[in-house]
């Protein structure tokens, strides 16, 4: 539908635009895109399957949105139809051989502004399972959306092999979209949220960048700047060096169960233990700071019509904790939730303006950023309605325009930990430190909830 002419436009809404903010912290479009796949242990008939990803298009609106630049601004609309006509089928003989053509895939900029926004491969895996790779632009699905996206196909599949009925629509984006740009015309709200997060910045004072490769840039930035009381160097932000690497860690069974076992009984969502188990590990590697912040990406699909729909709609919380080291374990996880719970209140303000605002208290420039990385949890589920498993896996795009991005997902019989890093200034030591550390304290924390914050540091470097 190239000379199609749309009735209705739409700018970006805030959580695109913070994707969008990426190309700003890169010189790549690659960062721009979700590279992943699921593979199913059941055979599928592939064909049949590309009959269900047309009727998935027409069903998901999101998937049919298209962009293009007016000046400096990037414009959306919907186009009412589009069909692909043949989906490529891979057959995978082994696994480095699946890992290399599915990596390759995933590096390849998804052409967001000629029309594709998305690419799907279809393969047989190297041990039999099927599988369905997505690699899709940020613009037009976040995490969430591409779960919502993986389920419905493989619901929309199963109604046509079994001539059943299809499941019930999905709703639109579209209507999201305006939705949001309603709240943003909100003044009165819009000034409560900023006046929140002015004193939420200028309480605790500056911010502090504790990175996973200890405080080597700050130290040399100190030098340079002579300035001995820097404590947010832009360099670990550097777009000229955001090419990026990909580690997997996988938890265990038993391990994994005791995590949520102690997560239940104290109504804690999982991540936050995490975060806990990576703020002492990066707090004792950069001067035992107390001052930790990384942002943590909310999926605000909270509504069953949200999350029964496409469309990127993620915001970025930005966690800035104060940890004192007489806290004990109980008392920081509380301090980690009441911050993340609070910022929850808040997460219909755009996370740029929330951000321009931190940078005007402090003077920061645009590479000046606190977040020593940003993590993600994913409640994908591991199998499908009659009980067939599968496996989720996302991928290297590449290039990233932050240091680190951990997200954390089920995965068969425990949980998979992926650490995105820029190799300029993450090894893979400096990650497998961090994993290790944050698994160390966060289960000697379940085991004695009273040992201190700065016990658990303690153990962090042994």
């Amino acid at each position: 539908m190239k000379n199609y002419e749309p009735e209705k436009v739409y700018k970006l809404i805030p959580s695109q635009n913070t994707m969008w903010l990426m190309l700003k912290y890169s010189l790549h479009k690659n960062v721009l895109q979700i590279p992943s796949s699921i593979t199913l242990g059941t055979n599928l008939d592939f064909g049949l399957l590309t009959k269900a990803l047309n009727i998935e298009i027409a069903r998901n609106d999101c998937m049919r949105l298209r962009f293009r630049k007016n000046g400096d601004d990037v414009e959306q609309y919907f186009i009412p139809e589009y069909r692909v006509e043949n989906v490529p089928v891979m057959r995978f003989r082994t696994e480095e051989e699946q890992e290399e053509y599915l990596g390759k895939q995933a590096k390849i900029p998804v052409r967001f502004f000629k029309g594709e926004t998305f690419r799907i491969v279809f393969f047989r895996s190297f041990d039999d399972g099927c599988g369905i790779f997505l690699n899709v632009s940020h613009l037009i699905m976040d995490a969430g959306a591409v779960s919502v996206f993986y389920m419905d196909l493989l619901s929309v599949y199963k109604a046509l092999a079994t001539h059943s009925d299809l499941p019930k629509p999905l709703h639109k984006f579209e209507d999201y979209i305006v939705k949001e740009f309603t709240q943003l015309a909100d003044k009165e709200a819009f000034a409560k949220h900023a006046a929140f997060y002015k004193d939420f910045w200028l309480k605790d004072g500056p911010c502090f960048y504790a990175g996973v490769h200890g405080p080597d840039i700050l130290i040399k930035e100190r030098k340079k700047r002579k300035d001995p009381n820097l404590g947010v160097p832009h360099g670990a932000y550097n777009p000229l060096k955001d090419k990026s690497g990909l580690l997997t860690y996988h938890m265990d069974h038993d391990t994994s169960e005791k995590i949520i076992k102690y997560c239940k009984e104290n109504l804690l969502p999982p991540e936050i233990l995490f975060q806990l188990g990576y703020r002492a590990h990066v707090s004792q590697l950069n001067f035992r700071t107390d001052n930790t912040m990384s942002m943590q990406l909310c999926n605000k699909r909270i509504t069953y019509k949200e999350k029964q729909m496409g469309g990127c709609i993620t915001q970025p919380l930005q966690v800035r904790c104060i940890l004192k080291e007489e806290y004990t374990f109980k008392q920081a996880l509380d301090v980690i939730n009441g911050v993340r719970n609070t910022l929850f209140r808040h997460v219909d303000f755009p996370y740029l303006a929330a951000r321009k605002i931190q940078m005007d208290c402090f003077g920061y420039g645009t590479l000046d950023a606190p977040n020593f990385m940003m993590y993600t949890w994913l409640p994908i589920p591991t199998e499908l309605p009659g009980g067939i498993k599968f496996t989720y896996k996302g991928y290297n795009m590449g290039n990233y325009c932050m240091p680190l991005y951990t997200f954390t997902y089920p995965n068969g019989d425990g949980l998979n930990f992926n650490y995105l890093h820029r190799i300029a200034e993450i090894t893979p030591q400096h990650l497998d430190s961090l994993h290790k550390n944050m698994v160390k304290v966060v289960l000697a924390g379940i085991d004695n909830p009273e040992l201190t914050f700065g016990e658990l540091m303690d153990l962090c470097a042994k």
